[in-house]
């Protein structure tokens, strides 16, 4: 159906014909005994960047686009290590790392009827919450679940990894590598974390590359980072700054509801329900008003990380496509008949970049159509929309 490419492929920025792009070399060796580790994987999270180590320990990463992001470099047997790097045009970094290495803990499986049927009772739970229940969601494999063990009592569910998951998602186009750091469903809510590698399959025909290219686009299209892209788009549009101060444009009033403003240009309806200030459980709809004359987007530290900042609880309706059948069957609301999401702020303010990635987990509590999508819809921090 599809084959890998070249674990060292890396996706191809429109950006890269105006920005000198990066690399970062290194080595990387065992810390006890300084001897060099071949195979271990290094990737920036989130992204179609990677590689692995060489027979002598060495690694190249080439052409990274300026941004921000995390180096993860795991090896099985060895204590993981990240590092936040910012990156900016035609910078070359030299990255060596001695890994210290782990005790490998691997749980009997006791293979009975009651165990094995515990168990996928376990990994369906897992794998519905985890992925998602959306079509690409459903589409997904985990290669190796059998690294999977569950803990759980009438209110709380957990998941642990002994090493990452390999998740195959065919709709996609992508191999996954998914390192687990945390997995949890508590009264019904579901929070997970950990750092995660995109390999790009390649199409075996023009036909599966066009198939690819339309569902990554649909996965994009009403995404909390489409979402979050299009509201600094719309800053950047109402606001300039003249003499270190945020100035409102003259023509701001004429485009603001109108089709050249981008919540409308990008099918996005908000409301905000200003009560709700501690995300009370019950959602009274009759409380949201439509967005007016409110700032969401403020400055930063540095023009390339903008912050969101509400108060009480934001309904976001995406037009431009309709909810999956599967979303319709699961809930029961009259506002499930378009894509209907909630945010919720855990903080004061939460940064993201222009290209509406934000990097501060739990931060942003989602609601509705987009916290039912799961790591099945997820894509790279690398894939670029293009708005025509």
């Amino acid at each position: 159906m599809y084959k890998k490419t070249s674990f060292f492929l890396v996706a191809f920025f429109l950006t890269s014909l105006v920005h000198t792009q990066s690399r970062v070399d290194g080595r990387i060796v065992d810390k006890s005994t300084s001897k060099p580790l071949a195979g271990v994987n290094i990737f920036f999270s989130k992204t179609t960047f990677g590689s692995t180590s060489d027979e002598n320990g060495f690694y190249t990463l080439k052409n990274i686009p300026p941004g921000q992001y995390e180096l993860v470099v795991s090896m099985i047997g060895y204590e993981i290590e990240k590092e936040e790097m910012i990156i900016a045009d035609d910078e070359r970094f030299k990255m060596n790392f001695r890994l210290k290495s782990r005790a490998i803990l691997m749980n009997e499986i006791n293979v009975t009827a009651k165990t094995d049927k515990v168990w996928k009772k376990n990994y369906n739970t897992f794998k519905r919450a985890f992925l998602g229940t959306t079509k690409n969601g459903e589409s997904c494999t985990i290669v190796n679940e059998f690294v999977l063990s569950f803990s759980s009592n009438e209110n709380f569910f957990k998941a642990e990894a002994s090493q990452p998951l390999t998740i195959e998602n065919p709709e996609l186009g992508y191999i996954i590598t998914y390192l687990l750091d945390s997995f949890e469903i508590k009264d019904k809510e579901v929070r997970y974390a950990g750092d995660l590698y995109f390999e790009e399959l390649e199409p075996i025909s023009n036909r599966q590359r066009s198939k690819w290219n339309k569902n990554r686009l649909k996965a994009y299209r009403g995404s909390l980072r489409h979402f979050l892209t299009t509201l600094n788009e719309r800053y950047s549009l109402r606001f300039e700054i003249i003499h270190d101060k945020v100035i409102e444009r003259e023509n701001w009033r004429r485009i603001s509801g109108r089709r050249k403003d981008p919540l409308v240009k990008e099918g996005f309806d908000v409301l905000l329900n200003k009560k709700d200030l501690f995300g009370a459980s019950l959602i009274v709809e009759r409380d949201f008003k439509p967005l007016k004359n409110e700032i969401l987007v403020f400055p930063g530290q540095n023009d390339d990380e903008p912050l969101l900042s509400f108060e009480g609880r934001m309904k976001v309706v995406y037009k431009n496509e309709s909810p999956e059948l599967a979303f319709l069957m699961e809930t029961d609301s009259p506002a499930s008949y378009k894509q209907t999401s909630y945010l919720l702020l855990r903080a004061d303010s939460v940064y993201f970049d222009k290209s509406g990635r934000y990097f501060e987990p739990f931060m942003i509590e989602q609601q509705g159509y987009s916290s039912w999508e799961r790591v099945g819809d997820q894509l790279p921090f690398n894939y670029q929309y293009e708005n025509n």
